[in-house]
């Protein structure tokens, strides 16, 4: 038996052409700006936050999440993760969705220790900016637009839970070529994307997700948590060498940077 095999392995399901599906984050641009003017009680969010790490950290969901990093490090041959990089909690002073998949994050920090967690999302409000820095992460100054550049020879987990297609892909596009292998991608399923999405839609907004998806690792994680939709269809993806190694031989070369029309899901740079 492979390193492999104990894990829930994602396969592809035939393509349906029934429209897109909807990948974006927890909160849209409409509800920043109704929110805007209330206030955020600062020390009343870490309390909350406090009381939701305990409601999640002994879940048998972020045990089972545990398992399958544990397992995965094993497969990539990782002594264990150096690095957090988390895109789209959202508003996590406003939704339980996002203070959930905050919670998840805080736990997945505390697990590997003493490994640097970096987060961002352009909702962010100042005071939710102010509780995470208090709880010890770094949060990124200004939208890279998901295109930060992992570190070679250490492993860096990739935490994007309800992200656009289009981020996801801009995270593929900036680290096109073998050092996927140091990374693992916990986000909504790849398989997924390319199954339920025109062909034109995949083409335009996630090319490089078509591409390396054939190369992927998809292990998935059963949702049971109490709150299904806080984690549906989150998945892990991990680029092995050995899948790596089988890729054209001019397959990493082609790396034109994404353009995409507007869209509401994927909140662009100030240019």
């Amino acid at each position: 038996m492979s390193e492999v095999d104990n894990f829930v392995l994602v396969t592809r399901r035939g393509k349906r052409r029934n429209g897109r599906r909807n990948l974006g984050g927890n909160a849209t641009t409409s509800s920043v700006t109704e929110e805007q003017d209330s206030e955020i009680d600062l020390e009343l969010l870490l309390r909350t936050l406090d009381k939701t790490i305990v409601e999640i950290r002994d879940t048998s969901f972020t045990r089972f999440v545990v398992s399958r990093l544990t397992e995965s490090l094993a497969v990539l041959g990782s002594n264990g993760i150096s690095e957090i990089i988390c895109y789209g909690l959202g508003q996590f002073s406003q939704y339980r969705s996002s203070r959930c998949q905050l919670g998840l994050l805080l736990c997945l920090k505390a697990r590997y220790e003493p490994a640097r967690v970096l987060v961002y999302d352009p909702v962010f409000r100042p005071e939710e900016v102010r509780a995470l820095r208090t709880l010890d992460l770094d949060v990124i100054d200004v939208n890279e637009e998901g295109k930060r550049v992992i570190q070679r020879d250490r492993t860096t987990l990739v935490y994007m839970p309800h992200c656009s297609r289009q981020l996801t892909n801009n995270f593929l596009y900036a680290n096109w070529g073998d050092g996927l292998s140091d990374c693992i991608l916990l986000a909504n399923s790849l398989s997924r994307i390319v199954d339920t999405c025109l062909h034109k839609d995949i083409i335009d907004m996630a090319g490089y997700i078509l591409r390396i998806q054939p190369y992927v690792t998809e292990i998935r994680l059963e949702n049971f948590f109490a709150y299904e939709e806080v984690f549906n269809d989150l998945n892990i993806h991990i680029f092995t060498k050995q899948d790596l190694l089988k890729v054209p031989a001019d397959f990493w070369s082609s790396r034109e940077e994404p353009r995409y029309i507007k869209d509401v899901e994927f909140i662009t740079a100030t240019k």
